[in-house]
């Protein structure tokens, strides 16, 4: 029985505990596991695909990867103001379901423009799994501890290349690259049992009455895009993802047929990169707290942008090794800090509206370069695609300079979402 809710907001961060916080990030690191996974294991997979269509790498991308990430994006614009009227829980019940009919339906797919309108599906859900994760994590914790919090379940990304990736290479290897989807479209429903027994249910954490409000007029788009902060910051998830997407969905393919490996070696690949990412996420959320979320994202974009260019050039090797694992500390040590700093820019009863502009702009960037990125590499090889993501890349740090980390970090703003976080719904 859920208690009144004026009970709650004065129960809510007395009766909450490490172990319910915890319990929240574990599930919405399962819900960000589940979709990198099932978007990053496309890359090595992409081949194997290519092949049985009797079509062009290049080709293949252009249509699955585009088609995902626009889906992704409508789905984040038009779900996150609604989700601040409604709350974030309902939606990711919603986008387990359609994620894991859309990954199980692949597996009866024999036409490749068939494959890639499943994939809008899958993207739509994918779109509600990132923008209402992370609305969520910006509404539970303060900014004090969001840096932990977006960076642990940011994690999930990185996991996704340390088991997702790996798992679905050797499945593909095996079964063939439909059980890979089918495996992950089974997953779903452990997300679904979990968001729906175990995540607890935030809509009495937003501003009923003005909610509303903004939500029928969908004003709370207009406040986005109030300040110059919040328009670096929109333009930063769109640059972040086009400088890193694009390189990343032509990186199985440039493994095996540049350097030779198979399809089961880029999985292992992939683990060791992995495992570097998750450290570094991990890693990131506490000395982002400690010494500054800008700090933290500006130096480890820059440091990307200059391993983008050279990871290309590299054969294979110690330095390729070296240059990758630089990259994924560098990538990882970037996502939860922003994160944190960008969800900060706006009052809590827009954090979806925001949110979703941001996951718009980073789908958006992810369609814009993946079929930028596929005609350099079927043109002029990777190495013409690393120059094109590292050059984005710089351009995302420059955004990033323009947000302003906060001086005081317990704001009357901060209180408030403490104040009304859904800690106490089943006290």
């Amino acid at each position: 029985m859920t208690a009144p809710k004026t009970k709650q907001a004065k129960a809510g961060h007395k009766t909450s505990s490490p172990a319910r916080a915890g319990v929240v990030m574990a599930i919405l690191f399962l819900i960000f596991f589940l979709g990198n996974s099932d978007n990053q294991m496309v890359s090595p997979l992409l081949p194997l695909i290519a092949g049985e269509f009797k079509l062009d790498v290049g080709h293949v991308g252009s249509l699955m990867i585009p088609a995902y990430a626009l889906a992704a994006a409508t789905a984040a614009l038009l779900i996150g103001p609604v989700s601040d009227k409604f709350g974030r829980r309902r939606f990711l019940l919603a986008a387990s379901i359609l994620f894991g009919a859309s990954v199980l339906a692949v597996f009866l797919i024999r036409d490749v423009r068939v494959l890639a309108a499943i994939r809008i599906l899958t993207g739509l859900a994918s779109g509600t799994f990132s923008t209402c994760s992370i609305a969520y994590v910006a509404n539970y914790f303060p900014y004090s501890r969001r840096g932990v919090a977006m960076s642990v379940v940011q994690a999930g990304y990185f996991a996704a290349l340390v088991v997702g990736v790996p798992v679905a290479t050797v499945l593909a290897q095996s079964q063939g690259w439909r059980t890979s989807f089918a495996f992950f479209g089974s997953l779903a429903l452990v997300a679904f049992l979990l968001v729906l027994f175990l995540l607890p249910e935030d809509r009495h954490s937003i501003e009923q009455a003005l909610a509303e409000r903004v939500a029928r007029r969908f004003d709370n788009i207009r406040v986005v895009f109030e300040t110059r902060q919040r328009v670096a910051a929109i333009a930063a998830a769109f640059l972040v993802s086009a400088g890193f997407v694009g390189f990343f969905s032509y990186l199985g393919s440039w493994l095996q047929n540049s350097l030779g490996l198979r399809t089961r070696d880029v999985g292992f690949f992939f683990i060791i990169v992995g495992v570097a990412s998750l450290a570094g996420a991990f890693a990131a959320g506490p000395l982002s707290d400690r010494f500054g979320k800008r700090l933290v994202s500006i130096l480890s974009t820059i440091l990307l942008a200059v391993m983008l260019f050279l990871i290309p050039r590299a054969g294979w090797g110690p330095v390729l090794f070296a240059s990758f694992l630089t990259a994924s500390l560098a990538f990882a040590f970037r996502q939860g800090p922003l994160q944190a700093l960008a969800t900060h820019l706006v009052p809590p009863r827009v954090q979806g509206a925001f949110v979703a502009v941001r996951n718009t702009g980073s789908q958006i960037g992810i369609a814009v370069s993946a079929a930028i990125s596929g005609l350099l590499y079927k043109s002029f090889g990777y190495g013409a695609v690393g120059l094109f993501s590292a050059i984005t890349t710089l351009g995302a740090a420059v955004c990033i300079f323009m947000m302003k980390e906060p001086h005081h970090e317990h704001t009357a703003q901060e209180r408030q979402v403490v104040e009304t976080q859904p800690r106490g719904e089943e006290a």
